[in-house]
């Protein structure tokens, strides 16, 4: 089974940017590949798909853009952080993993590129009853805490559906760009033995359900549903 990297920079405005995350997922189902990318949001709040907007309004308002992710999991500020985002395709075992043990899984490997630049960092065990409003308030079980401090480093959001898995983590870490990405891929290859790494020809503008995902995301009937 291969990956597709999908490096290029167009520019994207952050609603965009969840409509390409969303195109990724469907680019796996075409191609029963994985997906990766790594990108940064300046200014912008996401929440989670089923967050209730009236719970982290007053903390949101001073931020330029909201969007609701297609993803669950809490709120999240962005804007020096590293956003990653992962596709699974539905044929890869790891699809058939329960939800906790997947983010298990990917957190293990942000672990250890984490060591790679030199960062120590653990999982969170402690199973955790109720989860906060604001992702990095507090830590979720397996998410990455810094071992000198205790602080929060890294969480993710996770969709499952017919189509594969969509995975986008936030980072609180100030690595470079392509040489995090670099690593990751690296590790990817290893860890779920993949075949090669490939560049994909196509631009998302041009895909036909690029104007629905785009639709979607700028739309307070989608931001601002609950």
């Amino acid at each position: 089974m291969d990956a597709y990297f999908y490096s290029e920079n167009f520019a994207f405005s952050s609603e965009e940017q969840m409509a390409t995350d969303e195109w990724m997922l469907l680019q796996t189902d075409k191609c029963s590949s994985f997906g990766f990318r790594v990108y940064q949001m300046a200014e912008t709040c996401t929440i989670g798909r089923n967050q209730k907007f009236d719970l982290i309004k007053e903390r949101t308002e001073a931020h330029k853009t909201l969007v609701r992710r297609p993803t669950g999991g809490g709120t999240v500020f962005h804007g020096d952080d590293l956003i990653y985002t992962l596709t699974i395709p539905s044929q890869h075992a790891l699809y058939e993993l329960k939800l906790g043990d997947l983010y298990n899984e990917i957190h293990s490997l942000v672990n250890r590129v984490f060591k790679y630049f030199s960062l120590e960092a653990e999982l969170y065990e402690e199973c955790v009853k109720t989860l906060p409003d604001f992702c990095f308030d507090s830590p979720n079980r397996f998410d990455l805490l810094s071992c000198e401090n205790g602080a929060k480093l890294g969480g993710s959001a996770i969709k499952k559906s017919k189509k594969g898995i969509l995975i986008q983590g936030s980072l609180a870490v100030d690595f470079q760009v392509e040489l995090f990405a670099e690593q990751f891929l690296k590790e990817m290859m290893e860890t779920f033995d993949l075949e090669s790494i490939k560049t994909p020809r196509e631009n998302p503008r041009m895909c036909c359900h690029w104007r629905d995902f785009c639709n979607q995301f700028t739309s307070d009937d989608w931001n601002f549903k609950l």
